[in-house]
């Protein structure tokens, strides 16, 4: 009986001694290729599906950077506002919103723009969040009659709408996220969790975790910095797996994917490679 604890212990130890240094490999095997500072706040960032990243600063500008953190592109708009969302993820159509005056903005991959376009107040009461659908239409937070709408563009009406009042306390939600993502809407309240929907706005379920400005989307996993670690859940099977930071600290924001990470402070951008 002795012998095989003693056995059962020995394989323990190796088992977690293989799993320590897995991770420690894993964690050493970023390089650290540039820091970039820049001069303005940085208020959103997004990532397109080649691994470029993009973020907006606190005048409105928007900024496009390749995988080794050389400048590409940049949109300067006629008038300093406030970029409530930045969505690159289709790449060939960068959605930009902005809540302050209801309206949005694409940008194509050289980031030119078409016409800015208002969101209509007759339909939308207040448009908190905004956010491209796969099918060419816009996923909105409509405060006024809080609830996620899919908003017709071609036809200018709602499709579907989802009442919010059943699943967020209307006195205390801090909506500040939105993405539709594999057949999924994500819709991140700072001060509930990480509610999902169907793509037809059916509620489905939260991922309880608070105090988040914005998620990353990796494969079928949703990320997001927790303490010097990068944390993923998988978004059918919610299965849980950390993943060390490149570099320790305390980020506003952060960016992954298989060959790249990009941690983001308010003025300066760490790009990393493996």
């Amino acid at each position: 009986m002795l012998k095989n604890v003693k056995i059962l212990l020995s394989l323990i130890f190796i088992q977690c001694t293989y799993f320590f240094c897995v991770s420690q490999a894993s964690a050493q095997e970023w390089e650290k290729v540039t820091s970039i500072t820049h001069k303005s706040p940085i208020v959103t960032v997004s990532l397109d599906r080649y691994g470029l990243f993009y973020f907006a600063d606190n005048s409105g500008n928007i900024f496009k950077y390749d995988t080794l953190g050389a400048l590409l592109f940049t949109y300067s708009p006629l008038k300093k506002v406030d970029v409530t969302l930045l969505e690159a993820w289709r790449n060939v159509n960068i959605f930009v919103f902005y809540q302050s005056f209801q309206e949005y903005l694409i940008l194509d991959r050289f980031l030119s723009q078409s016409p800015t376009t208002r969101i209509n107040p007759n339909t939308i009461g207040f448009a908190r969040l905004a956010t491209y659908s796969y099918d060419n239409n816009i996923w909105i937070i409509d405060e006024t009659e809080f609830s996620l709408v899919k908003y017709n563009l071609t036809f200018g009406k709602i499709d579907l709408s989802t009442p919010l009042d059943l699943i967020l306390d209307s006195r205390t939600y801090d909506m500040n996220f939105i993405r539709e993502y594999q057949s999924l809407v994500f819709l991140n309240d700072k001060n509930s969790g990480v509610l999902i929907f169907d793509n037809m706005g059916n509620y489905k379920t939260k991922i309880p975790v608070k105090g988040l400005s914005m998620v990353g989307f990796y494969n079928d996993e949703i990320y997001f910095q927790e303490g010097d670690s990068i944390k993923f859940i998988n978004i059918y099977t919610y299965n849980e797996r950390l993943e060390q930071l490149p570099e320790l600290g305390n980020y506003k924001y952060v960016l992954y994917t298989k060959n790249n990470c990009y941690l983001f402070t308010t003025t300066t951008i760490s790009v990393f490679k493996r």
